[in-house]
């Protein structure tokens, strides 16, 4: 009998995702949060400030070199480190695994049963009419079957719960930084864990101007 692949592949941490996609994607406005697996790559949690009057366009870089004018204000912040001291996130952190453990526990007890069926057909094979060998295994190709499929179901439901418990922390955490923008009078908030603008001034988007460039209304 073949053996099923029986590793639960159900990631627990949350280091490595990028949290906030960035202005580029919807002109003014940052873009969707995506659930977190943050890393932390920088020093800074909090947003900074800097004047420039540099001519330079934008680059994903660590630290942001861009076109401006005389007195806009930028700001920047990491959101990996953000994140990482949310209290939320532990909370989901702990929450994340123990679901996992569950899940994980009760796919041990399919596999387990799967096991000790497969060692027992082994020891009861050469004894076995055709008939009864050949339903054995059937019902021994059902189970692997099931297995697969827990797996696979395993899988999808750590993605859900994942993003169940996490996204309300982003989105928490990107409106904080989108009003830190407003209050404060920033032009643009660059992420350096993402290398993208969490925020940028509405009167910044050209939409308008382009569409009416094109003729379009």
């Amino acid at each position: 009998m073949k053996r099923p692949f029986l590793v639960l592949a159900l990631s627990l941490s949350v280091a490595g995702t990028t949290l906030f996609t960035g202005c580029q994607q919807k002109g003014g406005d940052a873009g969707k949060t995506t659930t977190p697996n943050t890393a932390v790559t920088a020093d800074s949690g909090a947003v900074a400030t800097t004047e420039t009057s540099a001519t330079s366009t934008p680059a994903a870089t660590a630290t942001p070199t861009t076109a401006t004018a005389p007195n806009q204000k930028f700001g920047y912040i990491n959101s990996a480190e953000l994140l990482k001291v949310m209290p939320e996130t532990k909370r989901a952190e702990a929450n994340l695994e123990a679901f996992v453990k569950n899940l994980e526990k009760q796919f041990g007890g399919l596999q387990s049963e799967y096991q000790t069926k497969i060692t027992e057909f082994q020891s009861q094979e050469k004894t076995m009419v055709d008939a009864v060998k050949e339903t054995r295994i059937r019902a021994l190709q059902d189970l692997e079957q099931r297995l697969q499929q827990s797996q696979v179901s395993g899988q999808q439901q750590v993605a859900k719960k994942r993003e169940d418990l996490f996204k309300p922390i982003l989105d928490k955490a990107e409106k904080a930084v989108k009003d830190v923008g407003k209050e404060n009078g920033y032009d643009y908030i660059f992420d350096t864990n993402t290398g993208s603008f969490i925020y940028a001034k509405e009167s910044h988007n050209i939409m308008p101007l382009v569409k009416a460039k094109l003729g379009i209304k």
